[in-house]
C-alpha cells in the first residue's frame, strides 16, 4: 500500500533490455524492481548533490 503522505505514484518507460537487468538485479538483491530503483535514484541523487554542494565551496 502506498503512503501517500510520503510517497507518489509514478510511471516511468524504460527499455526491455534495462528491465530485464533490473530484474536481475533485484533478485539476486531479494528485493522489489521497484526497491531496486528506488535505492539506485536515492544514491544518484545523494551523489549528484554532493557533487554540487562541493562545486558551491
Amino acid at each position: 500500500m502506498i503512503n501517500k503522505e510520503v510517497n507518489v505514484r509514478t510511471s516511468l518507460t524504460i527499455p526491455k533490455n534495462l528491465k530485464s537487468k533490473l530484474e536481475i538485479l533485484a533478485k539476486d538483491d531479494h528485493i522489489s524492481v521497484n526497491n531496486l530503483i528506488i535505492k539506485a535514484l536515492d544514491k544518484y541523487v545523494k551523489d549528484e548533490f554532493d557533487n554540487m554542494h562541493n562545486k558551491m565551496e
